[in-house]
């Protein structure tokens, strides 16, 4: 279990002796990981029938589809338009760490809640370990700032749970096709 988990952690950080940690890469990586939380805000406010929460996982949507331009922009300004440097190991990697569930009572929205939270914490910690790797300076400026996005979202995250512990939140009828077609 130990050698998978540093398998993943190598994986999902690059490794500082390995000679494929480019800008190109960081930045590939990067686009990739943002389309993937920006899809699982999106799945959340999808299933949750509350509008408060709804919302606020669209807005978390909604930002990480904006980080997501941003860092495409710096990638055709610092690499050009080639294709990704990421492989399908990469990102099957990257998606495994999204639970796309029927959620539909109190277990299940904090399984998801669960791997959001777990979601945000890497991305502080691999856009903290990216940003001394890049060698552009606002674009390490951009990482530092998205590292500190992802404690922001945890928080907005966390203040949603406790509002919805004082609710009595429903969830969508069409859970099941909605994590489903998430999974695709």
């Amino acid at each position: 279990m130990q050698a998978t988990l540093e398998t993943q952690e190598r994986m999902l950080f690059f490794d500082t002796a390995d000679d494929r940690v480019t800008t190109r890469r960081i930045l590939d990586f990067s686009v990739s990981w943002k389309t993937l939380t920006s899809q699982y805000y999106e799945f959340l406010s999808k299933v949750v029938g509350d509008p408060i929460m709804k919302q606020r996982f669209r807005l978390m949507a909604s930002e990480e589809r904006d980080h997501r331009k941003i860092l495409r922009k710096y990638r055709r300004e610092l690499c050009g338009r080639g294709e990704t440097t990421l492989t399908e190991d990469d990102v099957k990697t990257q998606r495994s760490r999204f639970t796309f569930l029927e959620v539909n009572d109190r277990p299940t929205l904090q399984v998801a809640i669960d791997c959001i939270m777990a979601a945000e914490n890497e991305s502080n910690r691999f856009f903290t370990h990216a940003s001394g790797k890049i060698e552009n300076r606002e674009g390490r400026i951009f990482l530092r700032l998205l590292a500190e996005e992802g404690l922001i979202h945890r928080s907005m995250v966390e203040e949603l749970m406790e509002y919805a512990n004082s609710r009595d939140i429903r969830f969508s009828k069409n859970s099941a096709a909605i994590a489903a077609a998430a999974r695709r």
